[in-house]
């Protein structure tokens, strides 16, 4: 956990490994759509929620897909410009049911759609070749990498760069410099361009205004995290145990210490998917960023996930055992 002044609050293993932050970066890559001012210039019919599906990694529901299609709509472009590719929607219901009635995935309930619609308008509106808006070498991923390097205070040469598994460029930073940005979207007061750090606060609001589109509805652990504390802290996680959580000041955490930003990773990657959300809640909850009401309650499923035996019936639970030092 890192404050927005850079300091190092608590930890558990070293704060300095090195991770890629996957899609836990996408209100940073969409920040400079937001500073530049072309995403104002768009017609959006709801802006915030604009703002909070281009920031998602949604679970392809059909209200997300309609409102990525809405979001191209405004900019007249079509699905066929997504370089996201497809992929079964996160959301088992969605999922399901497109199966059922033979419907074959498009590239608009790919979770990343709204952050590729981002990324392609931004291009648009810009005067940049709109086809190539996810390579390495696009202006747009230029912006997104400064971003990245401005908020988490590391250099641009010192920031990792790869492919990240929906085709645009990942980054690659120490831990605490995540939990940095996460802290410094919490609160921007101390970012010192004005128009990034009014993106910034757009982007943290909307996305808390409407969890529902930067996860989903159904057993998503971003959005029943910010539905658990609406308004004190912004969820968002990233492939392979990535999770990051902006803890807004005046909440029960505060303590005199103000935005917190917090930042974890399951070093195996989290394949079974169980370790990230016990991790979350543990950790939130041992600053007193959630309510002991909040983790029995709706939480309990992410606080200790169950394990089920091959007729469904509950075999175990996983538990977080590690403290915060």
């Amino acid at each position: 956990m890192v404050g927005a002044d850079g300091s190092l609050l608590a930890s558990f293993g070293d704060p300095d490994t090195f991770i890629y932050l996957r899609s836990a970066a996408k209100p940073f890559q969409l920040a400079p759509f937001v500073a530049s001012g072309h995403f104002d210039a768009y017609d959006f019919p709801t802006p915030t929620e604009a703002l909070a599906v281009m920031a998602a990694s949604h679970a392809g529901e059909d209200r997300h897909s309609r409102s990525v299609q809405a979001l191209l709509r405004a900019g007249g472009l079509s699905r066929d410009v997504l370089a996201c590719g497809t992929h079964p929607p996160f959301d088992r219901e969605t999922a399901d049911r497109l199966l059922r009635d033979g419907e074959t995935p498009s590239p608009l309930r790919h979770n990343c759609s709204g952050k590729h619609a981002g990324m392609a308008l931004h291009a648009k509106a810009a005067g940049w070749p709109v086809e190539t808006y996810w390579q390495p070498d696009h202006p747009i991923q230029r912006l997104a990498l400064e971003a990245v390097s401005v908020l988490s205070e590391v250099p641009v040469d010192a920031v990792a760069r790869a492919t990240d598994g929906c085709g645009v460029v990942t980054f690659g930073v120490p831990l605490r410099g995540l939990a940095l940005a996460f802290a410094r979207l919490a609160d921007p007061s101390g970012v010192g361009d004005d128009a990034l750090r009014r993106a910034l606060e757009r982007i943290r609001d909307a996305m808390m205004q409407h969890p529902e589109l930067v996860a989903g509805e159904r057993r998503q652990l971003d959005t029943a995290l910010m539905r658990a504390a609406p308004g004190r802290l912004l969820a968002k996680g990233g492939a392979e145990g990535v999770q990051a959580v902006a803890l807004r000041a005046g909440a029960a955490h505060d303590r005199g210490k103000g935005a917190i930003g917090l930042a974890l990773k399951v070093e195996d990657g989290d394949g079974a998917r169980r370790a990230r959300p016990a991790a979350t809640v543990a950790a939130l909850r041992a600053v007193g960023a959630l309510d002991e009401a909040d983790v029995a309650g709706r939480l309990a499923d992410f606080a200790s996930p169950p394990i089920r035996d091959p007729r469904g019936e509950r075999s175990g639970e996983v538990r977080a055992v590690f403290r915060l030092d």
